[in-house]
């Protein structure tokens, strides 16, 4: 049976070096959860290998539905304002937004293009 909510705390840096390392913790949670958040807010340093994580993260969640929201914190917010100029991720402010988000009806992933 799936959990309610899995909470993943990252610590210290995350770039090139350790970033499949997440990844790859992140998507072996997501084989027994339905809910997920990603909390970032503790980084010393979240360089831009981190980003595409954070899209891998996105796309796996979509493909397992599992609804899950980020919050990103001062590192991972500078990069995110780069790499995701639209807010294509879903980011929470505080850590009851999170929750909030993550219990709401899973989101759609499928975004219009404007012509």
């Amino acid at each position: 049976m799936r959990s309610s909510i899995i909470l993943v705390t990252v610590t210290g840096e995350v770039d090139a070096a350790n970033a499949l390392t997440l990844s790859s913790y992140v998507e072996n949670e997501m084989e027994t959860t339905s809910r997920l958040i990603v909390d970032l807010r503790s980084l010393e340093f979240f360089g831009t290998q981190g980003f595409s994580i954070l899209h891998r993260i996105n796309v796996m969640c979509s493909r397992f539905a599992v609804n899950w929201v980020l919050l990103a914190g001062t590192e991972a917010d500078r990069v995110l304002h780069i790499c995701d100029p639209d807010g294509g991720l879903p980011v929470a402010d505080t850590m009851e937004d999170a929750i909030a988000a993550v219990t709401r009806p899973p989101r759609n992933h499928l975004r219009l293009v404007p012509d």
